[in-house]
């Protein structure tokens, strides 16, 4: 029975590195479309390897587990399974900060050029509302 719990575990690891994958993707070709069902679903599976790691984590289990070979194994490919899936996660939150930053230098821009305060003068010397994109562009 805790041989069949830790390859549970394992293999909900594994899924969680698949989906980590998937959102690295997402993030950097920025194709937001699928990354909301990849967060809903990063989630529900963290909290079952949570779960699965509770119920596994008894004294009885662990000593069970340091004693048997094939136990010890399986404990280890989730240990460094669960590693990859740490440092996966923390590109992945820098490419949302990266993300985030980017966002907000596009916001300041559009901000300025769209802004009231921008004057600027015709070539009468009028006062003109200028703004960076311009009113009367024939394209």
């Amino acid at each position: 029975m805790l041989t069949e719990q830790l390859s549970q575990l394992l293999e909900s690891i594994q899924v969680l590195q698949k989906l980590l994958e998937e959102e690295k993707l997402c993030l950097k070709e920025k194709s937001f479309e699928n990354l909301n069902t990849l967060l809903f679903n990063k989630q529900k599976l963290l909290q079952k390897i949570n779960s699965g790691n509770k119920a596994i984590s008894t004294k009885d289990n662990l000593m069970l587990i340091e004693q048997d070979s094939a136990l010890s194994a399986l404990k280890k490919n989730i240990v460094n399974d669960l590693t990859k899936c740490q440092k996966n996660n923390e590109i992945n939150g820098r490419l949302i900060e990266m993300s985030m930053k980017s966002n907000k230098h596009l916001m300041q821009l559009l901000t300025q050029a769209k802004g009231k305060n921008s004057i600027t003068y015709d070539q009468k010397g009028l006062l003109n509302g200028g703004s960076l994109l311009g009113n009367n562009i024939e394209a």
